[in-house]
This record gives structure tokens, sequence and C-alpha cells, in this order.
């Protein structure tokens, strides 16, 4: 007679069984994660509260904590498959810099001069203007500004604020890095303990800090991922955990903003995995032309902005979202097929396979 585990397990899927299956729905959670970014921004560049923020969160967050619990699982995943120090940071060179690179001398040099406010002797004699590409691939896109770019929007003179996301990003590689190198990541013990304190870390930096610089929390989303792969045999992706997850994530955002952070952190984690490996597949034709989610979070921002300034601070969200999207989803497709996949296409392959 099958025990209580037994049935469980059968009614859902086991993470580990799902780990090395192509057919999986990340493409498309990350493109959806992209465009919630997206969506929320449209809201904050004409000066109007985001979605979500009645449940003391924001969409656009919502967006960034799915995306940094998607990385943490697969660069755990790809360092089991290949812990070459070198390789790994190819690899993860090859992903980020390609496309951020084109997106920076595009933003200084195209856009820029169209959409300045100071003369064009100003702009191509300023130092920023020549500074800013650096500081992107560099991964320095904090005070990254343009001279007269955006200088009148309600949001402020930021030409591309959602890349601030993209140091964390690296911080959080380098500490999986750590970690694997020093054989850490051999004790799962060790590495859900570091799990359990960086969410109790982000529990209070939000209290301690300012919302901009406590959505750092999504390191403890990655730490969790990456945690969560040490038990894949064990995690068990079933339909009624998720409908909970949801119904436990919109109470907690009702509570105190320290239980919301560890609330929405976990159920970001276990909604990602169960959305990408227990649903059938869904939302294939969004990614049938490549995968355009990287693109659209560092093309978004600044297309944006450049429409609420051709049209004005008083279009509605959900028009700018409107005419944004599909501009953005066309640099982000060229992004793909003429930047990015050739670009990963000369990754270093997997000398092993993940046991």
């Amino acid at each position: 007679m099958p025990g209580v585990s037994d049935r469980f397990r059968s009614s859902g899927v086991i993470l580990g069984d799902r780990l090395g299956d192509r057919d999986n729905n990340f493409d498309v959670l990350r493109l959806l994660a992209a465009w919630a970014v997206l969506v929320s921004h449209s809201y904050a560049l004409v000066g109007l509260r985001e979605p979500l923020h009645q449940l003391d969160t924001s969409l656009g967050h919502v967006g960034v904590l799915i995306f940094f619990a998607v990385s943490g699982l697969l660069i755990r995943r790809s360092w089991e498959l290949d812990p070459s120090p070198r390789d790994f940071w190819i690899k993860r060179a090859l992903r980020l810099l390609p496309g951020l690179a084109v997106v920076a001398l595009a933003t200084a040099f195209v856009l820029g001069p169209l959409v300045t406010r100071v003369s064009l002797g100003t702009y191509f004699t300023s130092p920023e203007t020549w500074i800013y590409p650096f500081r992107l691939v560099l991964l320095v896109p904090f005070g990254a500004d343009l001279p007269g770019v955006f200088s009148d929007s309600i949001y402020g003179a930021s030409v591309n604020g959602p890349l601030w996301s993209l140091p964390v990003e690296v911080f959080a590689y380098l500490l999986l890095f750590l970690m694997g190198v020093t054989g850490v990541l051999r004790s799962r013990a060790a590495v859900t303990a570091l799990a359990v304190a960086g969410l109790a870390w982000a529990a209070w930096w939000v209290t301690v800090t300012s919302p901009s610089l406590g959505a750092v929390s999504v390191l403890a989303a990655f730490a969790l991922a990456a945690a969560t792969y040490g038990w894949r045999d064990r995690v068990v992706l079933s339909h009624p955990v998720a409908v909970a997850a949801l119904v436990v994530c919109a109470l907690a955002g009702l509570g105190p903003e320290s239980l919301s952070v560890v609330v929405w952190t976990v159920g970001a984690v276990y909604l990602s995995f169960w959305f990408a490996y227990a649903l059938p597949p869904v939302g294939r034709v969004l990614t049938r032309f490549g995968d355009a989610s990287y693109g659209l979070y560092i093309w978004a921002f600044p297309v944006q902005q450049t429409i609420v300034q051709v049209l004005g601070d008083d279009i509605h969200p959900w028009l700018l979202v409107a005419v944004a999207t599909p501009i953005v989803w066309v640099l982000a497709i060229a992004s793909w097929r003429l930047v990015e996949r050739p670009a990963l296409a000369r990754k270093p392959r997997p000398t092993r396979v993940a046991a």
C-alpha cells in the first residue's frame, strides 16, 4: 500500500526528474517576467503607483524575483555540469555582455543624440557620453546618465534603470562560484543554511534601508533556488501546492514587510519551478522566434522613456505598454538573433553530466 509520501509524489512532478529536460517553460517564464517589468515601469514613468502596490510590492519586483529564482537553479546546475572556473565565467560573460554592449552603444550614440535636451556639440563633448558604454559593460550602471537625456522625466534622468539588477546578479554568480571552488556546494546542509541566512538577511534588510536598495533582497531568491538544487529529488512541484503558494503570497503581502519578503521569495522560487516543469508547454508561440527575454529587459526602459518624452507624461500606462511592447519586441528579437545567439554559440561545452 503506497504511503502518504508516495501518493503526494504521484500528484506532482519531482524537480530532479525534470532538470535535464529541455522541454520546459523557462523561456516563456523569463519572457513574461521581463514583460512584467515593462508593465510595472509603464506606471512608474508616468508617476502612478505600480501594479501590486496593494500587496506592498510591485509587478516589476516580482519579475526580477523570478529572474533570480530561475538563475539560481540553472547557474547552480551549470556549475555542476562543468565546474571549470574559466568556463563558468566565459559562459556568464557571453550571456550578459554582448547584448548589453549593443544597447549601451545604441543608447549613447543613436538614441541619446535624438532625444537629448542639450545641443549636439555639448552632448558629444561631454565625458558622460563617452564613458556611458564603458560603465554599462563594466556593470556600473548606477548613476550612468547621458547629458540632457530624459532630464525632464517624472521618473528622473535614469537612462536604463532596470540595469541595476545586472551587477547584483553577477555578485550572486561570484558567491556561487566561490562556494563551488571551495567545495561548499558539495555540502547540502551548508548551502541550505546559507540560503536560510539569506532569507533572514532579506527580512531584516528591507526594514532598515530604502525601497530601491531593498530590492537587492532578490539575492535571497538566487540563494534559495541554488539550495533547492541540492534537494531536487525531494522537491515535488504540484498544482495544489502552487495554488496554496499564490494564496499565501497574497495574504503575506497584507502583513509585515519582513514577512512578505520571505514568503514572496519562497513563493517565487517554488512557483517559477512549478511553471517551468509541472505545467504542460504554454505560450510557445511567444518564443518561436527566439529567446527575447534578456533583450526585452535591457531595451525596454529607454524605449519607454522615449515614448513618454514624445507623447507626454499624461499618457495612460496601458497605452504606453501597447506602444512600447512591439517596438521592444522587435529590438529584442534582433538582439537575440544577431548578437546573443551567435555569442552563446561560442560557449564552452560541458565536460560531464551532473548527477
